[in-house]
């Protein structure tokens, strides 16, 4: 039994029936059967909000969930890994200190986890038309935090981007999720860039944005939705 339980409908229900019967209509048998987006990338998408922003009481229910749906063990510690960059180390602890529990009960080992040096993916592959994102770091950045600079090339895009534990999409999907949970709607657009190389389409950002509503309120949905309405206009000028 976990220590970290999941609060189940019962649970709401005997606080707030009105919210019991929005979950189950509007998240369980509504938003979670949109045919949009599989069930595993809306577990990739899920678990990235939660644990980007810190939200784990829903922790222990979705990355069961998750591993239920597709994603594979090794898949989920890369999504940690990921999401540490970009919301902080502390964001990804806190899903370790469930994680590891869930991964114990299962019996998931250290043979079904990442290896911590693979072989990397090409930079071609998993990142074409980089050249943007180093012009920006190199204007505007180098000359303020230099250090900063070099750790994002040869750390984040020379080794965490380039680890095989993800596909190309869904490590973007994961990025993008990140971005839009934590609200930092800057460089979203960037990363919409990104993404849509990788193969995330104009549709799985929409359903995305849709679904997270749910997760991380309607305010920061609908912020997200903003730039993302930018960007596919200026696609189709």
């Amino acid at each position: 039994m976990s220590k970290f339980p999941a609060v189940t409908l019962d649970d709401v229900r005997a606080v707030s029936p009105v919210l019991a019967r929005y979950t189950e209509e509007a998240i369980v048998n509504g938003v979670w059967k949109r045919p949009q987006l599989s069930p595993r990338d809306r577990s990739i998408v899920t678990v990235s909000a939660l644990v980007a922003s810190e939200r784990t009481i829903g922790f222990a229910h979705y990355f069961n969930l998750a591993l239920s749906t597709g994603v594979t063990p090794a898949e989920l510690s890369e999504i940690i890994t990921q999401i540490a960059f970009y919301a902080g180390w502390s964001a990804a602890f806190s899903a370790v200190a469930v994680l590891k529990d869930i991964f114990a009960e299962r019996g998931i080992g250290a043979d079904q986890l990442p290896e911590v040096s693979p072989t990397p993916l090409s930079a071609a592959e998993v990142l074409p038309g980089d050249e943007a994102r180093v012009a920006v770091l190199k204007d505007h950045f180098a000359p303020i935090v230099p250090a900063l600079v070099d750790i994002t090339n040869e750390l984040l895009y020379g080794d965490a981007w380039l680890r095989p534990g993800l596909s190309p999409r869904d490590r973007n999907l994961v990025t993008v999720t990140a971005f839009i949970a934590t609200r930092q709607a800057e460089f979203l657009q960037m990363y919409l860039e990104k993404a849509a190389k990788s193969g995330v389409t104009k549709e799985d950002i929409a359903e995305a944005i849709t679904h997270l509503a749910f997760y991380i309120g309607w305010p920061a949905a609908l912020s997200a939705a903003n730039v993302a309405s930018r960007y596919f206009e200026g696609q189709e000028m």
